[in-house]
């Protein structure tokens, strides 16, 4: 195995902002503009990146240069090695209005829809050139958070979700926070002859179902919840989005279990109903996980207060505070 040391002790990392900044740009010429270097050093630099890469990187096409498709494949690396390497060496105060800092973020569909539509609107007044990249839960693993490649994690408070995300509860290594409550309701369209009126778990189990699933095969509350029951529901759909589930019981039989905080969301853009299911349904907690050794970071120290924000935010059209 290559020792990454010897690595970086071979290669002149006075390159590296040089090959983030052309592959930004794709211009030699604005990118020394951009570092405050001459063109032809620039074009020395362009020089020992593609011996190093053993690629163009950078070709004439017409009158513009572009990029090859090595290239592009390293633009999310190099961007990730940048910011960590600013991290690494800035000072310990974290200026939300002058940062340029990029946080990643895994986490469910819903807790995406709810808590970044109050982002948006926080990140624009406060912190304009901070960039937030979501993604999924399954995937996502404990190294991403030591290693800082992943921020933090968002994902209900059940053994199946931090299994899912690599990450054990009791680990020393990592730090939690339950910061949202949410429970589970019913929805189907309002138009439908039962809307308001209480369905006995007969009706409801001969209803038509719209079900969420997750997408690394473990079962969700839902399918937990029918199994210890004994339970057996008539299932049409299989969506792996929450956010799928109240379109697709509009002008239908339908019924979808749903978090109550996205119900009271899309309440105000589809024409639903939310009524109590008939079986007993755990409560959904919402937990925030990140690397201890990362804790006392200002920027992810700011972060973790905003997404707290957003979630209080939330709770007043539904969830309720942890």
């Amino acid at each position: 195995m290559t020792n990454p040391v010897s690595t970086l002790r071979s290669v002149n990392m006075n390159l590296l902002p040089v090959l983030a900044e052309l592959l930004r740009s794709a211009n030699v010429t604005r990118a020394a503009g951009r570092l405050n270097l001459t063109q032809s050093t620039v074009s020395g630099s362009l020089r020992q990146l593609r011996d190093i890469f053993g690629d163009e990187l950078l070709v004439q096409r017409g009158r513009e240069m572009v990029l090859t498709e090595k290239a592009r494949r390293l633009i999310p690396e190099v961007e990730r090695i940048m910011e960590l390497a600013g991290r690494l060496f800035q000072t310990e105060q974290f200026d939300p209005l002058t940062a340029e800092t990029r946080f990643r973020i895994a986490t469910a569909d819903y807790v995406s829809a709810l808590v970044t539509s109050r982002l948006g609107a926080a990140l624009q007044a406060q912190a304009p050139n901070v960039t937030l990249t979501l993604t999924p839960t399954p995937g996502t693993s404990a190294k991403e958070l030591q290693l800082g490649s992943l921020d933090l994690i968002i994902c209900p408070d059940l053994p199946s979700n931090w299994q899912a995300c690599g990450v054990n509860r009791d680990d020393p290594d990592f730090q939690h926070e339950i910061f949202m409550k949410d429970d589970l309701v019913a929805i189907q369209w309002r138009g439908h002859p039962a809307s308001g009126k209480a369905l006995n778990q007969h009706e409801y189990l001969e209803r038509p179902h719209a079900m969420y699933c997750r997408t690394d095969g473990h079962d969700t509350i839902e399918q937990e919840a029918l199994s210890r029951l004994g339970l057996r529901q008539r299932t049409q759909f299989q969506v792996p989005y929450f956010t799928l589930l109240p379109q697709l019981v509009v002008d239908t039989d339908i019924i979808g279990l749903v978090p109550r905080s996205l119900a009271l969301h899309y309440i105000r853009i589809f024409e639903i109903d939310i009524f109590t299911p008939p079986f007993e349904l755990p409560q959904m907690n919402l937990v925030m996980i990140w690397a201890r050794s990362r804790d006392a970071y200002p920027d992810l120290t700011w972060l973790r207060r905003m997404v707290r924000q957003a979630s209080s935010d939330v709770g007043a059209t539904g969830f309720s505070r942890g």
